[in-house]
């Protein structure tokens, strides 16, 4: 959930991405103080004689299985710049060519490596193929009674993993969140519109 572009390859074919914020990060998009953190708590887990811990936490789960953090740790060089992140989330998945659908008469773009499948729409709103948000789904699970409101289809969307709910501000939807504007119905339009 990090946006960046490869900055290196390791002898054995895995990348290094720099991200649009300056570090240096894996090819699953984890820096390298999170993987030492994981290696250690592994560590003491296999010490103990316990299993190992699922990495990323109740927020997600990581995709990532670096045993090393070799080339993460490296000084930037002085003329490699940070890449200039995108303008939105969905315009950068469309440039990518995600898999498009419409939902309510908008363009939605799946977003990669996210179970459900998730996908976001042209005015940043996250939901299921079929439109229904998350927490709309959530209330349908708790739900005994049938109601015409809740979500009809048998989705379940995970959570969004914690450092990705901020995007480092980068917008979601194509377009600018804005309250609808209002028309004045006493003013001079006011008798055509009736």
């Amino acid at each position: 959930m990090q946006f960046g572009r490869e900055y290196s390859t390791l002898p054995d074919g895995k990348k290094v991405y720099l991200t649009t914020t300056g570090k240096l990060v894996c090819e699953h998009g984890e820096c390298s103080s999170t993987i030492c953190y994981w290696l250690a708590i592994e560590k003491k887990a296999a010490g103990q004689g316990n299993p190992c811990p699922p990495r990323g936490g109740s927020r997600g789960l990581s995709a990532c299985d670096c045993q090393t953090t070799e080339g993460l740790n490296t000084k930037l060089c002085g003329d490699i710049l940070p890449p200039a992140p995108p303008p939105s989330l969905f315009a950068f998945l469309e440039d990518q060519g995600e898999e498009l659908t419409v939902i309510k008469g908008r363009e939605a773009r799946r977003i990669p490596h996210l179970p459900g499948p998730v996908f976001i729409t042209s005015t940043g709103k996250l939901c299921c193929r079929h439109g229904a948000s998350r927490q709309s789904l959530i209330i349908k699970q708790r739900t005994t009674s049938p109601s015409c409101r809740l979500p009809t289809c048998g989705c379940e969307l995970k959570p969004l993993p914690v450092r990705a709910v901020s995007f480092n501000g980068i917008q979601l939807g194509k377009y600018h969140a804005k309250k609808p504007v209002l028309s004045d119905m006493n003013g001079p339009r006011a008798q055509e519109c009736c």
